[in-house]
This record gives C-alpha cells, structure tokens and sequence, in this order.
C-alpha cells in the first residue's frame, strides 16, 4: 500500500510538472497574440498600451474564474454562467471587430468544479487558433454557440477564414490530451473535431449535472 502510494504520489508530481511547463509556454503564446493584436488595432503606443493593458486583464480575471478548481477550494455555492466564462476567457483575443469573435448561447449555470475544465478548454482551442487557426489571420473568425437540451449542454466552435487545412493534424499534443481528460474524465463528457478545409470545428457535449457540480 506504502509503495502503491508513493508510485501514485510521483506520478502525480510529473504530470503537474508537465502541465505547469505547458502553462507558462501557453502564457507567453498568449502574451504574444495580445501584444500582436493590439499593435494591429491601435493608432499610437498610448492607445497600444491601454489596449494591451485591458487584454492583460481579462485574462486574470478568467484565472481567476478557475483559480477556486485549481486550488481545490471549491464550493458547492460557488457558480458561474457558461456566457460569463467563454466572454471571460476569449476577451483577451477580442480585436475591437465585431465579426472576429462571435458568441451567442444562453446564461447555463457552470458549478465550481466544472469551471476548470471548461476554461482549459476554451483555453487551449483559443491558444491553437492563436497559433494555427482563424486567429493567426488578420480576417479570420471564430463563431461560438451553446444551448442546453435535454439532459446535455452542447457547445460548437467553429473557425473560418484562417490558413487552410489540406491534412488533419496526426500528432497529439500535451494540450490536447490534457483537454481530452478534462472533458471525458473530470466532466463526463464527449469532445470531437472536425478538420474542415476552411477551419476546425469542435461539437463539446457534457450532461448538464456534471456542469452545475
């Protein structure tokens, strides 16, 4: 029992040790885009650093949405909306251009424990598309949509107008597999994507009793 413990112990250790080493490369690809973004969109370093400022932000404030998940304080009282979350989350990559990012869904409460998992998400599909997808491109776009059916929230991303997908990608990454687990595992759910020539698209399922946890 001491050494099956002690085998779990490190092994946990090396898993956050790589998660950490995939965070902060994540967090310097975002700080890359937000500068990209607005040195795009301003008109003087003023106006640059206000917008810089505002981006730098808005992704404390969606750490913060996931910081009670990740320390492992949560409670049951603590809750959110999904419309909350993905506006938190995607804000750092707004452009001032009402069709670079377009969100439409209802307010579906989102539990403490399942905020986590869904920023990593919503995380890591916003970093691709920072690096590969519709947000490497001055006019590509993301359009985000979700609803509650039945016993199932669903949400759909969807890319156009980035560079074009002639061969779905073979290779998973770290990201990919930490996304995966967060959405089968901690949520029970379902998370396909479709490599369409014009763009990704990713179909998220998750029942709507491990969403409100």
């Amino acid at each position: 029992m001491d050494v099956t413990n002690q085998k779990n112990a490190q092994e946990r250790q090396r898993l956050l040790a790589r998660e950490a080493d995939h965070r902060v490369k994540n967090i310097f690809a975002n700080f890359h885009s937000m500068i990209t973004l607005s040195v795009r969109s301003a008109g003087s370093p003023k106006e640059m650093a206000h917008a810089l400022r505002g981006r730098l932000d808005a992704l404390l404030r969606a750490k913060d949405l996931v910081r009670p998940g990740i320390m492992g304080t949560e409670h049951e009282s603590e809750q959110t909306t999904m419309d909350t979350l993905v506006r938190t989350v995607l804000q750092p990559y707004e452009d001032g251009s009402p069709d670079r990012i377009v969100l439409s869904g209802p307010d579906v409460p989102v539990g403490a424990k399942a905020v986590t998992g869904l920023a990593l998400v919503l995380h890591e599909t916003a970093t691709n598309a920072v690096k590969y997808g519709a947000l490497s491109r001055p006019d590509g776009s993301i359009h985000v949509t979700w609803a509650a059916s039945g016993d199932d929230f669903r949400l759909d991303w969807d890319e156009s107008g980035g560079p074009e997908i002639n061969v779905k990608p073979h290779a998973r990454g770290f990201g990919s597999i930490l996304t995966e687990r967060s959405v089968t595992g901690e949520l029970g759910g379902r998370i396909e994507h479709d490599w369409r020539r014009n763009g990704l698209r990713l179909k998220l399922s998750i029942p709507l009793k491990r969403l409100a946890a």
